[in-house]
């Protein structure tokens, strides 16, 4: 009898280890399983991370040297085309990496909550969680530093905006200067009439002669152009372009008043200096040279 008691009190402590064994063969627990799983997706989380924060550095610094190179080119006074990013272009380029920075920070967000949440539930990992932690805390950091440098280069480019709206401010008021110093510097002035017709409008006045017996008025007056013309009174053209003035009319024989070179014209006049048709000039720089304004006087 006592012998049957003593292999009936050896039951338990022969099932313990059983008992053990079998928990061993069904391996971990879903939960534990599920713990594992997550700890296993933040790591792959963080080393996702890793490579984008990287990335996000390496495009600012690329961002950095466009800056650089539209600070070169506005500081050169001229910006030539394909030789430097426009702002406008850099601008872009940085709001794509501002994207990228809260993307990342959206992330980073979402895998310190999840760290948080299995550090409560898996206290065997802490130290490995402990150290995704700190990871994810380091990233942050540099995050928090790049947004730093985005905005530092925000303005950057909006001062470098600015400069080059000055600069085409400047540009365009220099060529505005430029093309009216040309049109006044190509602009001469020409009139064409009867002796009567300019002389009552001033433009021509007679000079010298001599006074002849039995004749009224003096004989060998000289026509010159007047003291103060009027040169609303004058048709304004191009000498680089208008080279062909024709005659009112064409039978009948003109003579040019002011100091013209005739000598410039294609068809030179005759011994009297008299020309009809046209006056078709050859050399304009040569013909306006010492005069802009040009008195044709109907013979």
């Amino acid at each position: 009898m006592r012998s049957r008691r003593r292999s009936i009190s050896r039951f338990p402590a022969l099932l313990a280890p059983l008992a053990m064994a079998g928990a061993l063969a069904c391996g971990p627990s879903e939960e534990v399983q599920r713990q594992l799983a997550e700890l296993q997706a933040v790591s792959a989380e963080k080393d996702s991370l890793l490579v984008q924060v990287a990335e996000n550095a390496r495009l600012m610094s690329e961002i950095s040297a466009e800056v650089a190179r539209v600070q070169t080119a506005s500081q050169a006074g001229a910006q030539e085309v394909g030789a430097s990013p426009d702002p406008a272009s850099v601008r872009e380029n940085i709001a794509g990496i501002t994207r990228r920075i809260e993307e990342s920070e959206a992330r980073l967000a979402e895998s310190q909550k999840r760290i948080q949440t299995l550090s409560r539930e898996n206290r065997t990992q802490a130290t490995k969680l402990a150290e995704l932690g700190k990871t994810i805390e380091d990233f942050q950091a540099t995050i928090a530093n790049q947004r730093l440098t985005i905005e530092a280069l925000n303005s950057q480019v909006g001062e470098l905006q600015q400069q080059n709206v000055q600069l085409v401010t400047q540009n365009t008021d220099l060529s505005t200067r430029v093309e009216d110093m040309t049109v006044r510097d190509h602009a001469v002035y020409y009139v064409i009439g009867t002796k009567d017709e300019l002389l009552e409008k001033g433009i021509i006045e007679e000079e010298g002669g001599s006074r002849v017996l039995f004749v009224f008025g003096k004989k060998g007056k000289t026509l010159v152009p007047g003291r103060n013309l009027d040169m609303s009174m004058f048709n304004t053209i191009d000498r680089t372009i208008t080279t062909d003035i024709p005659m009112p009319v064409p039978e009948k024989a003109y003579t040019i008043v002011t100091r013209q070179d005739v000598s410039a014209l294609s068809t030179p006049p005759d011994e009297k200096g008299r020309f009809m048709g046209e006056i078709r000039i050859a050399d304009p720089d040569r013909f306006w040279a010492s005069s802009k304004v040009l008195i044709v006087v109907q013979s």
